[in-house]
């Protein structure tokens, strides 16, 4: 297998993906005939794989094992997995959908057990679907081509809340799944999960990474360096990833002020609130609730 630095990279800027996809706006692309695109070399995911076999089988080779889906399968890429050696059958048909990791950030709330599941796909990538569950998958599919050839000046809303309703309908068949597959974790990646729960069960969350490592009973160092390795990036990234949900909810979705939304959040000042949303967001909070009132 190639070394990590020499493989090529599966992205939604790949020019073998573009030219063969329903749609891709950069961060989701529906593709139709996944065989269509090559993977007998190696190649390393940047993306959210999903992809359902509707006939026909197909062999691949994930993070050097081996798997072999039929239809009903579902295949879960999470980002990094290496892929190649793919082998179909003449009959093989499938449907897939991909999703940056920003995409799924963005879109997906974060719930409880999404951190759960990506590490539990990394493990095991293939499940089956019953056959409703998969006819609803191809339903999903189906209207959001129809949408994605059909463009509006909100087709991107529209586009957007189908993938979080495919999220939380696929969420319930996977839960079944997932019920019956071993749940191999490492000390690092229980707690990793922990901290997920910690924050996102927090209100108002505290910012700093040391507040959580001491309720988890481990250095700020260490923490930082599990989310690392579980997650893909940093505790103090994860934070503000939350905060940012419960800002951008305040600020979209209640009357209260700047003001009130900077102290509910238990930031020191209004000066230090503004600072935070400009260097994430990229304005300030009062231009952020404009461009929100026009949406």
């Amino acid at each position: 297998m190639e070394t990590i630095s020499n493989l090529r990279k599966a992205n939604l800027k790949n020019s073998e993906i573009q030219t063969k996809v329903t749609y891709n706006d950069g961060e989701l692309a529906l593709i139709q005939h996944i065989y269509d695109i090559n993977t007998i070399l190696p190649c390393q995911l940047e993306v959210f794989v999903i992809v359902l076999v509707l006939e026909g089988k197909a062999s691949i080779s994930i993070n050097g094992n081996r798997y072999e889906a039929h239809p009903n399968d579902l295949y879960i890429g999470t980002p990094n997995n290496i892929v190649e050696n793919s082998l179909t059958s003449l009959d093989f048909k499938s449907l897939c959908i991909c999703v940056s990791t920003d995409y799924i950030r963005r879109i997906v709330p974060l719930a409880e057990n999404s951190w759960d599941l990506q590490l539990l796909f990394e493990k095991n990538p293939l499940c089956t679907l019953q056959p409703d569950e998969a006819q609803i998958f191809c339903q999903y599919h189906d209207l959001l081509c129809a949408k994605a050839e059909r463009p509006s000046p909100t087709q991107k809303k529209v586009m957007d809340a189908l993938m979080l309703a495919f999220f939380y309908d696929m969420g319930g068949a996977i839960s079944r799944v997932t019920r019956h597959m071993p749940r191999p974790f490492t000390a690092g990646e229980s707690l990793f999960r922990r901290f997920v729960d910690l924050v996102s069960s927090s209100y108002p969350k505290p910012r700093s990474v040391a507040y959580y490592a001491d309720r988890l009973n481990v250095t700020p160092k260490y923490l930082s360096s599990v989310c690392r390795l579980a997650g893909g990036q940093r505790a103090s990234d994860l934070i503000d990833q939350y905060v940012l949900k419960d800002i951008e909810y305040l600020m979209k979705h209640t009357q209260k002020s700047i003001k009130e939304i900077a102290c509910e959040l238990e930031f020191p000042n209004l000066s230090f609130f503004g600072k935070y949303v400009k260097k994430h967001l990229g304005m300030s909070p009062k231009a952020y609730r404009e461009l929100s009132l026009e949406e």
